[in-house]
């Protein structure tokens, strides 16, 4: 059986070039792998008012990775946790079978990623209180602190990813989810401890409320900062081909 193609997603102010090292690996392991830009990310001149364009561009790939009947398994990180949830709908590889179509998602593998009911935005998840680490300006934010994503690197390191982080529209944190694919498609989810974006306590309650309303979530945690496949590349790896079926020792 051949292996699953693997959708990465960049999560928020993060590009496909955070995770040129992830990717390599996965394809050295045989797999084809799709990582591109989300559209709300570096949008300066025109950032997207709500999820539209985001879940368009997800779509727009899952639909490449699957082509002609491939399976897929996608990965989001962090804020792009919602515009998985919200755009892979009808993806599902059971979803499509139903459908009489070949291939399809056969698993979401969310990486200390947001997870939201529809129809509830990221600033709900806040509670509408802007951490101190990230502010809005006009139509675009910007993170301040690179140790909330990379505490557990050297410091010569944070500085380089964060140096690599670009804007992100403000409309994207403000807008509704618009799906639950959670519900429909089988998920993983990898649990950081460590973590300073999105406190271990938050993702408890994020994968305890999805298993609660019957979402299929298996759960894994790792001692690890917000960047998991940085600061443990091999685990983060093997965590990775796992979701996606192999057979591998933790």
């Amino acid at each position: 059986m051949s292996k699953p193609q693997i959708v990465l997603l960049p999560g928020a102010w993060h590009t496909p070039a955070h995770l040129v090292g992830l990717g390599k690996s996965l394809e050295e392991a045989g797999y084809t792998v799709h990582c591109n830009q989300l559209p709300s990310v570096g949008s300066d001149d025109n950032p997207p008012p709500d999820l539209t364009r985001d879940i368009a561009a997800l779509q727009e790939t899952v639909t490449t990775a699957i082509a002609d009947g491939n399976d897929v398994l996608v990965v989001p990180h962090s804020w792009s946790g919602i515009i998985a949830s919200s755009g892979l709908h009808g993806y599902g590889k059971k979803e499509r079978e139903a459908k009489g179509e070949k291939g399809g998602v056969i698993r979401t593998a969310y990486m200390c990623a947001f997870l939201v009911p529809e129809g509830v935005s990221l600033l709900d998840a806040l509670q509408h209180q802007i951490p101190e680490w990230w502010y809005p300006k006009g139509d675009l934010t910007y993170p301040t602190d690179p140790k909330i994503f990379y505490n557990d690197l050297p410091e010569a390191e944070q500085q380089m990813y964060f140096a690599m982080c670009k804007t992100h529209a403000y409309g994207t944190k403000k807008a509704k989810s618009t799906g639950a694919s959670w519900k429909d498609i089988p998920s993983w989810y990898l649990i950081t401890e460590d973590d300073l974006a999105i406190p271990a306590f938050a993702q408890d309650l994020m994968t305890g409320t999805v298993q609660q309303l019957g979402g299929d979530m298996k759960v894994e945690r790792i001692k690890s900062g917000h960047s998991p496949w940085l600061s443990h590349p091999d685990f983060t790896v093997n965590w990775v081909r796992r979701a996606a079926g192999e057979d591998l020792e933790i």
